[in-house]
């Protein structure tokens, strides 16, 4: 998947898990937040593993930065219900990057349980392709097309659940 795909599904998860009644300022900041933890499994990181999807791909790698990220529940200002809902919602939002590119049709799958296997979990939709060289391309336009109809629609629907939550609460 590409950095647009797992970008606004980061922003689907933040649309739904940040708390009413803030500034314009803290949802954008937050906001980049999601963005950045729905994109943190490809950065290209010295022994990260993003080739071979293991390492950065790995549930267990998951669970250790979601307990890391449960630190941040002692401080006082994460400490509140909204807070913990925030935090949770960050972890969700790493966990979508592996849901999602285990649905390329690369037929690579990742590595989901490493290091305790080398089996890798494929999911793949025939609609969902990966990027290729040249960068500028039909294929690589159709891709990302793909990418911004499927998860710019759910994205849309999150906007659009939120308002309905919001208006019933009113």
């Amino acid at each position: 998947m590409t950095t647009v795909g797992h970008s606004l599904a980061g922003l689907s998860i933040a649309v739904l898990a940040l708390p009413r009644g803030r500034s314009l300022l803290w949802y954008v900041v937050f906001g980049h937040f999601f963005v950045f933890f729905a994109n943190v499994p490809d950065f290209p990181l010295p022994g990260w593993g993003h080739d071979s999807y293991q390492v950065s791909h790995s549930i267990f790698l998951a669970a250790l930065l979601a307990s890391l990220m449960a630190l941040l529940l002692l401080l006082p200002k994460f400490n509140a219900q909204a807070g913990k809902t925030v935090v949770v919602a960050w972890s969700i939002t790493w966990l979508s990057h592996m849901l999602l590119d285990s649905m390329y049709s690369h037929g690579m799958g990742i590595g989901i349980f490493w290091p305790f296997s080398n089996a890798h979990v494929a999911l793949p939709l025939p609609w969902f392709e990966t990027l290729r060289w040249p960068p500028v391309s039909a294929h690589n336009r159709s891709v990302l097309i793909t990418e911004i109809g499927v998860f710019g629609t759910v994205l849309l629907l999150c906007v659009s659940l939120r308002r309905l939550r919001n208006s019933t609460l009113n």
